[in-house]
């Protein structure tokens, strides 16, 4: 007997867009009313819902980035740190 769709599709946009906040899985969960632990017992949803949450913080780190670049561009020297952090943190791993 296959289990229920835990994860509706108009809920994986509100899983990325939390996911963007850095939230972590089961904050998300929770938020959302998602049996985290049904979640767990079906790798298939499972592995959707974690590419969702990978999606969902590539396009806030994205984001984060995008605003941090326009500062450090407008002359924010703290901005530029952060921004040559990240660059050396890149360059380590």
């Amino acid at each position: 007997m296959s289990q229920p769709n835990l994860l509706k599709s108009e809920m994986l946009a509100k899983i990325e867009a939390l996911a963007a906040t850095r939230m972590t899985a089961q904050q998300i969960a929770d938020a959302l009313d998602i049996d985290f632990e049904a979640l767990k017992r079906d790798p298939q949803q499972l592995t959707e819902y974690y590419v969702h949450i990978r999606k969902g913080k590539a396009k806030g780190e994205a984001e984060l980035r995008t605003a941090l670049f326009k500062l450090a561009r407008e002359g924010d020297a703290f901005a530029l740190r952060e921004l040559l952090k990240v660059e050396k943190n890149q360059d380590n791993n």
